[in-house]
């Protein structure tokens, strides 16, 4: 679910996804932006909260019109789900049946949202045994229901690369369709699948293809085809926190070829002890490091250690990556950072600041994060999470009076 703000991925238990519920495009995309804000906290907390404004930039919602959010909260906290429609059959079996609504009550006061689980609900979404990942970034470019449905339906099964096959009444269902809508098989198919799977292959790093099974002239089931979209087919599936190692490494200039040999000889674990070791160097603070992807190829064939007679790297940071919390250790230091980096960056003249924003806007290139940029500036959180990346590759030296990552670490041991 939401385990990486960093990556923009939530973990939606299949339960969720493989449910019964007519959500429009912008009801869906909140509930999952509200399960995303909420998932660390879970089982800590009664009640969460998230700035509006935060949860517009979530779902790529770009009008100041809050009626419409109170009005899309509503309507969740009115809609039931009954889980799990692919595996129900096997349930129903077993005498299990669950029912709640997706979140228990919702307010919004002035710029913050709050809102709660059902206990039931809270247990449900913490499981983590059964998930699709859903790239937030990924979700707010759709533009209708039926396409966002059917990539949360598709992006489970992407590692097996086909769907099972669903019953299409139960089809029907899992997209939301309303009773007695679009009935004649035609029209599902030209008003309600082809629009899905074209938007599907669009925005997402999926490409689907739908395959029908007949009784005679009529269709019964469907089931999808699934590839890597060629725009993302260089792309290592992530596991675990490595979507995180992946973007990291990104900035130190790997390629996807070098990532993905990267993930086939080590380990998530020796990967980022590494990078640690070498963003925590006084070398890399100082920006002396003049091929960061080339250092890191080194010091994972030559495994860099800890040496206490080098003042480049740090004696205890292996001490700290030994620790079994050290990756929440590194993503506090990450939300530390980002937050010091940005202070200092509107410290900044205004003329200074301009240029960076050029050199910054460049180093964006056609990306999604482009389009976000043009459209929201530095007010979006994805952004800002991208001029970060872009310091930390471009001007490390401007982190020289930041704590460095032992100096965090140590301070929180």
């Amino acid at each position: 679910m939401g385990e990486n703000k960093k990556t923009l991925e939530l973990k939606k238990h299949v339960a969720t996804i493989h449910s019964s519920n007519k959500l429009s495009l912008l009801q869906r995309k909140i509930a999952n932006a509200l399960l995303f804000n909420a998932y660390e906290d879970l089982l800590k907390k009664d009640e969460h909260i998230i700035h509006v404004a935060t949860l517009c930039n979530l779902i790529g919602y770009d009008s100041n019109d809050h009626k419409t959010i109170k009005k899309a909260l509503v309507n969740l906290l009115a809609t039931v789900i009954e889980w799990n429609l692919v595996d129900g059959d096997r349930l129903d079996a077993q005498g299990v049946w669950n029912a709640s609504s997706i979140i228990a009550d919702a307010s919004i006061d002035g710029p913050i949202c709050a809102y709660s689980y059902s206990n039931k609900m809270k247990k449900l979404l913490h499981r983590p045994e059964l998930y699709g990942r859903l790239n937030m970034l990924v979700q707010a470019k759709f533009k209708s229901s039926y396409g966002l449905a059917l990539y949360e339906n598709c992006i489970r099964y992407q590692g097996i690369e086909q769907t099972p096959w669903f019953d299409i009444l139960k089809f029907r269902k899992l997209m939301g369709i309303e009773d007695g809508k679009y009935k004649i098989f035609r029209d599902f198919k030209h008003r309600v699948l082809e629009k899905a799977v074209e938007e599907v292959n669009k925005f997402s790093p999926l490409h689907v293809t739908p395959l029908f099974k007949k009784q005679g002239r009529q269709v019964v089931s469907i089931q999808f085809v699934i590839k890597p979209s060629a725009l993302n087919a260089g792309e290592s599936k992530p596991s675990n926190y490595r979507a995180s190692l992946t973007e990291t490494m990104k900035t130190f200039g790997l390629a996807h070829r070098q990532i993905n040999e990267i993930f086939a000889q080590y380990e998530e674990k020796y990967v980022l002890e590494k990078i640690l070791l070498i963003e925590s160097s006084n070398s890399f603070i100082s920006g002396k490091i003049g091929n960061l992807a080339k250092y890191l190829l080194s010091a994972l064939k030559e495994d860099y250690k800890s040496n206490k007679g080098s003042k480049d790297v740090p004696q205890k940071i292996k001490l700290i990556t030994s620790k079994p919390n050290h990756v929440e250790h590194m993503e506090a230091y990450r939300k530390y950072q980002n937050k010091e980096i940005l202070k200092l960056f509107e410290a900044q003249t205004s003329s200074k600041k301009r240029l960076w924003l050029i050199e910054f806007e460049k180093h964006l290139g056609k990306s999604m994060y482009h389009d976000i940029y043009k459209r929201d500036g530095l007010k979006n959180i994805l952004i800002q999470d991208q001029l970060c990346l872009f310091v930390r590759q471009k001007k490390p030296s401007f982190l020289k009076v930041v704590k460095t990552y032992e100096e965090f670490s140590l301070g929180a041991v």
